[in-house]
């Protein structure tokens, strides 16, 4: 007995079945070719190659089976695993914070100066510095996705989160910076070499800040997988604020140019002073040296005058202290001896008393 499959005894039961027969026959066939087609499909339904800007997820029955890179992956059809697919590590993801231009005109740029809306809720993006200031931030950032377990399970509220931490954290980076460590409005102060490096250390601030902050939620279990790797700041001011600077600046600038000007002119007159003084001094000089010589050529003849009456007072007064003690100088002499002199005074010596 033949256990064989012929081709031709199948041919002939399909003719004696007649032809609704053959076509019910012919469609299940079909349907069961199609349901292995799509058994196949479903088979291999999460077998995939998976880019090199990219890595995947695979959970099974709902827990985490396994983080794949870049390759082909080979996953179980759903539902016993899921494959999610996102951007790899080292791709950075932009992020700007709407919240920062709500309630701004359209077309409106940062040179023109942002308004302040009458609604006080549409204001947010409009911060306080150190010194009182407002300022308006635009603000894009980019971040990486460094835990791809602890992003996809926070995927839904990744953006709101980090929307609210960087708000957060620019309010207090620039509560602690006053308006010129921010952006340039007052060029006399802003040129400074300080406040040079606290503009070029603000985007970099605010990126530490709000890592610090995404760190404190890891800390406390509710993580979300990401390190933002750049900040990218357009700060300016309200519009009204930006034409009273530029009114300052033009006013500082002409105060400058006057006190320029007045000092140029001080230095002028200072110089005329100063060769009126030498010219007055050196005439002086030589008057008073020539009013002092004619009144010594006039009273010469006085002095000399004066002299010979001072010689001669000092003479006498020599002579009377001579006759005064002369008598008394030779009653105590024993012996004296007078010597002739050729100039006509005579020396008187003491003798030996015999």
């Amino acid at each position: 007995m033949s256990v064989g499959h012929d081709p031709g005894e199948e041919d002939a039961a399909l003719q004696d079945i007649g032809p609704l027969g053959q076509s019910v026959a012919i469609a299940f066939r079909f349907l069961f070719l199609a349901a292995c087609l799509i058994a196949a499909g479903w088979l291999v339904s999460n077998v995939r190659q998976v880019s090199t800007d990219s890595q995947v997820v695979v959970t099974r029955f709902g827990e985490i089976a396994r983080v794949q890179g870049a390759g082909l992956l080979l996953a179980w059809p759903r539902p016993i695993e899921q494959v999610t697919l996102l951007p790899a590590t080292a791709r950075q993801i932009e992020f700007r914070i709407a919240r920062f231009v709500e309630g701004q005109s359209q077309g409106q740029t940062a040179d023109e100066g942002f308004q302040l809306n009458t609604d006080p809720r549409l204001n947010s993006g409009f911060l306080l510095t150190g010194d009182s200031s407002v300022i308006h931030l635009e603000a894009q950032i980019f971040y990486q996705i460094t835990d791809p377990v602890a992003y996809m399970i926070a995927a839904d509220h990744v953006r709101p989160a980090l929307q609210r931490l960087f708000i957060a954290s620019a309010i207090s980076v620039t509560a602690g910076r006053d308006l010129d460590s921010v952006l340039v409005a007052r060029p006399e102060v802003a040129s400074r070499a300080g406040e040079v490096n606290r503009r070029e250390r603000l985007r970099a601030d605010l990126m530490n800040a709000v890592n610090r902050r995404l760190s404190q939620l890891a800390s406390q279990g509710a993580g979300l997988g990401i390190t933002v790797s750049r900040v990218d700041l357009v700060p300016s001011i309200p519009a009204g604020a930006k034409a009273a600077f530029d009114n300052v600046l033009t006013v500082s600038q002409e105060a400058e140019t006057g006190i320029a000007g007045a000092r140029t002119q001080a230095q002028a007159t200072a110089l005329d002073a100063n060769r009126n003084k030498d010219n007055i001094f050196t005439s002086a000089t030589a008057a008073a040296d020539e009013l002092v010589s004619q009144a010594q050529t006039q009273t010469a003849e006085i002095a000399a005058m004066g002299q010979q009456l001072h010689d001669m007072s000092r003479g006498m007064q020599f002579s009377r202290l001579y006759y005064d003690h002369v008598e008394t100088l030779l009653k105590q002499a024993g012996r004296v001896q007078v010597i002739d002199s050729h100039g006509g005074l005579r020396t008187i010596l003491p003798g030996s008393g015999k």
